[in-house]
């Protein structure tokens, strides 16, 4: 009876200590789901995240690095050469904006991608 009672406290501890999550930082911070548009508008989803994160230093007064993401043609142009992503996405080779803070949301980016994908239309 006893051997029993010590193989079962064993079994026990064997399958209890093979519960820990593999995966702690997912379950402690949930990921944030999601959605965007069929059609990703210009002046309603990415000139507010350039609002938010870009254009107080990349404006007309400051022209931060030389580059004023209030310009539309401006826009355009690092949309164009890869720049845009690049920087965002914080790749290799690529100035990581915005610069000295975090990096933009995998929602926001994904917003972006979308858009860029869909030519970065001025809509």
């Amino acid at each position: 009876m006893i051997k029993a009672f010590t193989r079962l406290c064993a079994l026990l501890s064997i399958l209890l200590s093979s519960c820990a999550y593999e995966k702690a930082d997912e379950i402690a911070t949930p990921k944030v789901v999601c959605t965007t548009p069929s059609v990703v508008s210009y002046s309603i989803s990415i000139s507010p995240i350039l609002d938010r994160n870009c254009r107080s230093c990349h404006n007309p007064a400051l022209l931060t690095g030389g580059v004023n993401l209030e310009d539309f043609a401006v826009i355009k142009q690092h949309v164009n050469s890869g720049v845009l992503m690049g920087n965002v996405k914080h790749l290799p080779g690529y100035m990581p904006m915005p610069q000295n803070a975090a990096k933009l949301s995998d929602c926001d980016i994904d917003l972006l991608q979308k858009w860029v994908d869909a030519g970065a239309p001025n809509n």
